[in-house]
């Protein structure tokens, strides 16, 4: 059985807890002053940490490759002295039409050439087609009436002096028809017909309505073809020499040779053959010299309009 507390051990007990209490207040107060007067404790700033860290740099950008040096080129020759133009000259070779022989050869020689068709050849209509095919220049060979014809054969298609206007136009409207290719029109004959402007007149009207021109054969030494034709405004020309009045070999080279000295004069000039053996053969001769010589041209390259 337990021994009941006295008074001095309840007085005892008291002092204890009062000191323990006094002693707790105290640390408890020692510990808020502490709090109160440091203050929180801070993190170092990031100023600090900054400075250890390195800045980065940009990435530098790839450096364009230097463009190599352009190789030296090497000095210019000096330019060669400027050849003068060549002057010009057209062929035509008339009577085309009465075979394909000779188209054949005139073909092969490879040159600018005209032909130029009697609309009622036989062969007219192939002939043409083929030479307008190949590049050749193409025309009508117009028949006229010439000074000897009462001792001439006779002939479709020819122009007569005797003539209407209106039989004259119809003529000359069926003989287009048989060349449809032709691009210009030169006199077949015509020694008597092309002296009369009158006569003339009606016919280069009718050209120059269809856009065609005029090459004057001159077959007369007083023809009225290219007079007419460039009063009428008509696009046209004469021709200069006839390749094979003689067709004697050596008579066609001399006029040959006078071509090219005629062109060298002129700058131009316009030259009617025929296809007869001769004149071909000729041409095959001629070809070299002519092409160091002259430029050879079709013959609409040579007509002008007239005033």
């Amino acid at each position: 059985m337990s021994k009941r507390p006295t008074k001095a051990d309840r007085r005892r007990a008291k002092r204890r807890l009062y000191w323990g209490l006094g002693a707790a207040a105290v640390a408890l107060a020692f510990a808020i002053g502490l709090w109160w007067g440091g203050g929180t404790p801070t993190r170092p700033r990031a100023k600090a940490v900054v400075k250890h860290v390195a800045k980065a740099k940009p990435t530098p950008k790839p450096k364009a490759k230097a463009k190599p040096a352009p190789a030296k080129q090497p000095a210019p020759a000096p330019a060669e002295p400027q050849r003068p133009a060549l002057p010009r000259v057209a062929l035509i070779i008339d009577d085309m039409g009465h075979g394909t022989q000779p188209l054949n050869r005139l073909l092969a020689l490879r040159i600018p050439l005209t032909v130029s068709v009697l609309p009622h050849a036989p062969q007219a209509q192939a002939v043409a087609r083929r030479a307008r095919q190949a590049g050749l220049g193409v025309m009508l060979h117009l028949p006229m009436e010439p000074v000897n014809y009462a001792a001439m054969p006779k002939g479709t298609g020819l122009l007569m002096t005797n003539m209407s206007r209106p039989e004259v136009l119809a003529v000359l409207s069926m003989d287009l028809a048989r060349v449809p290719q032709a691009q210009g029109v030169n006199n077949h004959m015509g020694s008597l017909y092309s002296r009369s402007a009158a006569r003339m007149e009606p016919v280069l009207i009718e050209l120059k309505k269809r856009g065609l021109f005029y090459v004057d054969s001159f077959t007369a030494a007083d023809s009225q073809g290219l007079a007419t034709a460039q009063r009428l405004g008509l696009v046209t020309a004469r021709r200069d020499v006839f390749l094979d009045h003689s067709s004697n070999p050596t008579d066609i080279d001399a006029q040959f040779q006078r071509l090219i000295k005629l062109a060298q004069k002129r700058g131009a000039a316009i030259a009617i053959g025929h296809p007869q053996a001769n004149t071909i053969a000729a041409l095959e001769r001629w070809k070299p010299r002519l092409h160091k010589k002259v430029q050879l041209v079709l013959a609409k390259e040579l007509v002008k309009k007239g005033s």
